[in-house]
């Protein structure tokens, strides 16, 4: 493959690149009455679980009522991470 052949290739997919949820850093949702970090971008963060883990984190956090994302920050905050109610919102609504 030529030089010329990669920076179309790379050209035609770099739109599609910037929509992939791993390139996309999203606004958190504002609303006049939120507080601090309201304007703080959010970004993606992963980590490995096993698969029996990941089944018992999603059964720990829904007999909470929680999402899984809700019920990890509480887990932080208990160890001192700074989250705050905003932080703990469903974002799946605001999409």
């Amino acid at each position: 493959m030529t030089k010329k052949n990669m920076k179309s290739i790379v050209s035609a997919l770099s739109p599609m690149a910037g929509s992939l949820p791993t390139q996309n850093v999203q606004k958190y949702p504002t609303k006049p009455e939120m507080g601090r970090g309201a304007d703080e971008p959010i970004v993606q963060f992963a980590f490995s679980l096993r698969k029996s883990q990941r089944r018992q984190l999603a059964h720990l956090a829904e007999d909470r009522d929680m999402t899984m994302r809700a019920f990890i920050l509480d887990a932080l905050k208990e160890r001192g991470l700074d989250v705050t109610e905003e932080d703990m919102l469903d974002l799946r609504k605001c999409r």
